[in-house]
């Protein structure tokens, strides 16, 4: 797993949420105070311990307004109480203006030093209107985020969780059919079923699984309508290219097998088929789903449980590689087609 791949596939807006944002804004005031200190020239005379009370009396100068906005200002304004909040919002600015000079100077008095710096006479408020809007547009687009973050995360989990049920409860249709018909198959299948299953139940939690796990997964489903179908169906899956070290989200590419495998159908006297193809190469996994179509034939449509599946996939692909997918969906003369490429990097 490279590090390029991880950093992109961090969380960044964990680290504004508790209980890690506290560790974050504390980082980030102390990267502030270094860069302050080791990138701004200061009077020869500042050195040493003076100018630490100095870099650490302009620290608070931005910090203070950024509290105080982001604390008493923000959440009126996030309330729709915009004139409360403008009223406050002038208030405060006034109110730091004139006392935020007596709160550094008194800080500066906590360092054994001589040659201090008397805030009554330096400019702050420019530092003190500009990190104060500066603060706001901070916070108000990062809660956003962490929002649509939430909203987006919500939505996944909720088509997540439809798809087990809907895999387990078409894996024992096939059981029960299969059972009725010829039972001397069933061990075989009841193996592969728990492998499916051990995959779909407990593999999936995460957000990205590895592609080898996918397409073991795909094979061992492939191998269960093999042992089901016998020889009545032309099956074939090649997996070809390079597929360590690479990442997909899970229970993402057997929505198209299964959809397969349900509804392929063949004109009389020709042979049904199920042809799979999965090629990675270039960071890019194309998948190629066909299967035989009787162009006589009518599904009966299930309006309770039809194109779950289908519609869930195509949800989650949005949401998880948007701009980074391209699927078509067609039927040509007596096969209908899905081809599918991600770009995985």
């Amino acid at each position: 797993m490279s590090v390029l791949w991880i950093m992109k596939q961090f969380d960044w807006t964990r680290l504004f949420t508790r209980p890690y944002k506290v560790y974050t804004q504390v980082v980030f005031w102390i990267v502030v105070f270094i860069l302050y200190l080791f990138l701004k020239e200061y009077p020869t005379r500042m050195v040493g311990l003076t100018a630490i009370c100095m870099v650490f009396q302009i620290t608070l100068e931005l910090a203070i307004p950024s509290y105080s906005q982001n604390l008493l200002i923000v959440p009126l304004f996030k309330r729709r109480k915009w004139f409360l909040g403008g009223f406050l919002y002038m208030v405060q600015v006034v109110v730091l203006i004139f006392g935020l000079p007596y709160v550094l100077n008194a800080v500066g008095f906590l360092f054994p030093i001589q040659d201090r710096v008397d805030w009554r006479n330096e400019h702050i408020a420019f530092s003190v209107v500009a990190f104060t809007v500066m603060a706001t547009i901070f916070k108000i687009g990062l809660d956003r985020l962490i929002l649509d973050k939430q909203q987006k995360e919500n939505e996944l989990r909720h088509l997540k969780a439809q798809l087990n049920p809907h895999f387990l409860f078409n894996t024992l249709n096939n059981l029960y059919g299969l059972s009725v018909v010829e039972s001397k198959k069933l061990p075989g299948l009841m193996l592969k079923l728990s492998e499916l299953l051990r995959y779909s139940l407990y593999d999936t939690n995460q957000n990205y699984v590895a592609v080898s796990k996918e397409l073991d997964y795909i094979s061992n489903y492939v191998e269960l309508e093999r042992i089901r179908l016998s020889e009545k169906t032309d099956i074939t899956l090649d997996i070809s290219g390079d597929y360590n070290d690479h990442y997909i989200a899970p229970l993402l590419l057997i929505i198209f097998v299964e959809n397969a495998f349900k509804h392929f159908s063949a004109s009389k006297g020709q042979t049904a088929f199920v042809h799979i193809h999965i090629d990675i190469k270039n960071n890019h996994l194309k998948l190629k789903v066909q299967n035989s179509v009787d162009p006589e034939y009518t599904p009966v449509k299930n309006k309770s449980r039809g194109g779950l599946g289908l519609n869930n996939v195509k949800q989650r692909l949005d949401l998880i590689y948007p701009q980074q997918h391209q699927l078509t969906i067609a039927k040509e003369n007596n096969c209908f087609q899905v081809n599918l490429e991600i770009d995985l990097s």
